[in-house]
Parts: structure tokens; sequence; C-alpha cells
């Protein structure tokens, strides 16, 4: 296959991998159970699940939602520089310089 076939095939292969991470989702959970958050592999927020309990206290209802968010979008960051890295090492040629 020439450069240019190369590319295109990187290119559909990295489309394919966005579609396949936006339609990949998980669910996030506070330490306790009483927060969780579900989001696609790319860091669309589909759904945020809170305890009865934790609506009478809203600063530490703020701060079990900022540590589960923080948590999940770590898991999507490196979730999706591990799969760009594994499909450029497996889309593109070998460049000089460049390692993956």
């Amino acid at each position: 296959m020439d450069l240019m076939g190369k590319l295109q095939s990187a290119q559909k292969n990295f489309e394919d991998l966005k579609n396949r991470l936006e339609s990949t989702s998980f669910t996030q959970s506070s330490a306790d159970g009483t927060v969780s958050v579900t989001m696609t592999e790319l860091a669309t927020i589909k759904d945020i699940q809170i305890a009865d309990g934790l609506l009478a206290d809203k600063e530490e209802l703020e701060d079990k939602l900022l540590v589960t968010l923080n948590q999940a979008l770590e898991k999507v960051r490196k979730n999706a520089v591990d799969e760009a890295k594994k499909t450029a090492k497996d889309s593109l040629p070998p460049i000089p310089g460049l390692s993956m």
C-alpha cells in the first residue's frame, strides 16, 4: 500500500476509534457509592446519580461530584491516549524520530 493509501486507512481507523469511544460508556462511583457518573469514553456525560441523603448537604455533594467527575475524566484521558497510540502504531508507517 502506498503512503496515500496508508494515510487514508489511518484516517478511517481514527474515525472508527472516535465512533467506538463515543458509543462506549462507563460508570464511575464515589468511594462510598453515593454519587455515580456515567459518561462515554469521549467524556460526554450521560447520567449522574445522587443518593437522596446527599441532597441536604450541598457542600458534601459538590465535593463528591468534583472528585467523581475528575476520576472519570482521568480514565477517559488515559484510555483515549492509549487507544490513539495503538491506532497510530497499527495504521501509520514508521516515521523516523517518532516513538509510539
